[in-house]
């Protein structure tokens, strides 16, 4: 299809200006092998010795690593659909012939992608190092690549959300923080949804952040068709969800701003 060219386009141009850009790379690269060496501490003092998960030292450090993998390597879309209002660059958009929201989505996995492979090698030969194991057969790298794929594409919906805020809010960042502290402590970052209580695993599991982060590590120790088609199904249905939420909330928006513009 015609359009789904430009998408695509986009979509290359993004991967590879990402890819060129090795600079902010190595800077991520260097605040995610931070995270994994200060969070692997936190485990081996708190978690390992408090009993509340059965994951070796190992294990911990993977499911870490799993974790911080993905939430890294999404970017910052929302601010940049901030400055997109603020700027009058929407309004380009608004008489071409292609999808704001398809050309910002298709921008931002472009990114995410990049960010994902570079992201993914350091992610593995850290972690591999500093464990000497690999949790799971090797062959078990590619599901847990398309989960992590899977996980990025309702973070990025979920995060342009927020940068549609932008149309009611003067700042997006609120909106963002609140996010983030949910996703950390509903996503099972910080300990596996396993050590939850009862009741606050339901909450979580109402909500898209085990999916997008703790349900998806954990996948790598328990490898199950059972949990593989909850996961799958959680994913699916928050992404449609997702998708439904912006685009109704983005026409609202643009309702609002023609109606400014009398």
């Amino acid at each position: 299809m015609p359009e789904m060219s430009k998408y695509r386009a986009i979509f290359n141009l993004s991967f590879v200006q990402t890819i060129k850009n090795y600079k902010a790379l190595v800077g991520l690269s260097i605040f995610l092998i931070t995270c994994l060496i200060i969070f692997a501490h936190l485990w081996k003092i708190t978690a390992t010795k408090s009993g509340l998960i059965n994951f070796d030292p190992v294990q911990l450090l993977w499911y870490i690593a799993f974790n911080e993998w993905v939430i890294i390597s999404i970017p910052d879309i929302q601010d940049t659909m901030e400055n997109d209002l603020r700027s009058g660059r929407l309004a380009y958009f608004i008489p071409k012939p292609i999808s704001y929201l398809g050309a910002t989505f298709a921008e931002a996995l472009g990114t995410f992608c990049a960010n994902l492979f570079w992201l993914g090698c350091v992610t593995f030969s850290f972690t591999w190092l500093q464990t000497g194991a690999l949790p799971f057969h090797p062959l078990g790298i590619i599901p847990v690549f398309v989960f992590a794929l899977m996980a990025g594409f309702i973070g990025i919906l979920f995060r342009m959300l927020i940068g549609l805020s932008a149309f009611w809010l003067q700042e997006v960042d609120p909106f963002f923080w609140i996010w983030e502290k949910l996703l950390f402590m509903l996503g099972g970052l910080m300990l596996p949804m396993a050590a939850y209580p009862e009741w606050l695993q339901f909450i979580a599991n109402l909500t898209p952040f085990p999916a997008i982060l703790g349900q998806r590590s954990a996948l790598a120790f328990d490898f199950n068709l059972q949990h593989i088609f909850f996961l799958t199904s959680s994913l699916i249905i928050w992404g449609i969800l997702g998708t439904f939420c912006l685009v109704a909330l983005y026409r609202k928006g643009l309702r609002i701003l023609n109606m400014e513009r009398g």
